[in-house]
C-alpha cells in the first residue's frame, strides 16, 4: 500500500486506549505504512497535525471525553486526509460529515479498505 517503490506512506495515529493504539500500529506496519505516534492526547496530536509531514491520519473521535475536531481542523487546512475511528455511532451535529468513520472493532481488511477510500478521495 505504499505510494511508490521508494516512498512509504506515513500515517498519524491518535488513540487514547493503549491496546487499541498498539493494534492499529501493528496493522499499519503490516501494510508497510509508517506510524507517526501513536499519540494519546489532543495537545500532541494538534502539534503534529500542524507541523509534521504525513500522508493521512486515523483519529480516535473521542479522546478522554473531547472530540478530535481541532486535530481534524489542522489536517483539513493542510490538505491531509483523515478517518475518524470510533466504537460509537457518528454524533449528531459532528463537523466533517464527509469524513469516513471506521467502527471499532475492525479487521485488517476493513482498515485497508478505509485507507484506500481515504486516499482515493
Amino acid at each position: 500500500m505504499t505510494k511508490s517503490k521508494d516512498k512509504v506512506r506515513r500515517v498519524l495515529v491518535l488513540e487514547d486506549e493503549p491496546f487499541i493504539a498498539m493494534m492499529i500500529e501493528e496493522e499499519l506496519e503490516a501494510l508497510d505504512i509508517h506510524v507517526v505516534g501513536p499519540v494519546n492526547n489532543l495537545k500532541s496530536a494538534i502539534t503534529l497535525a500542524a507541523n509534521s509531514d504525513f500522508d493521512g491520519a486515523l483519529l480516535d473521535l473521542n479522546i478522554n471525553g473531547d472530540y478530535a475536531t481541532e486535530v481534524a481542523d489542522k489536517l483539513r487546512v493542510r490538505g491531509v486526509p483523515f478517518i475518524f475511528v470510533t466504537g460509537y455511532e457518528r454524533p449528531g451535529g459532528l463537523r466533517y460529515s464527509d469524513v469516513a468513520i471506521l467502527r471499532k472493532p475492525f479487521t485488517q481488511t476493513e482498515l485497508r479498505m478505509a485507507l484506500i477510500r481515504m486516499w482515493e478521495r
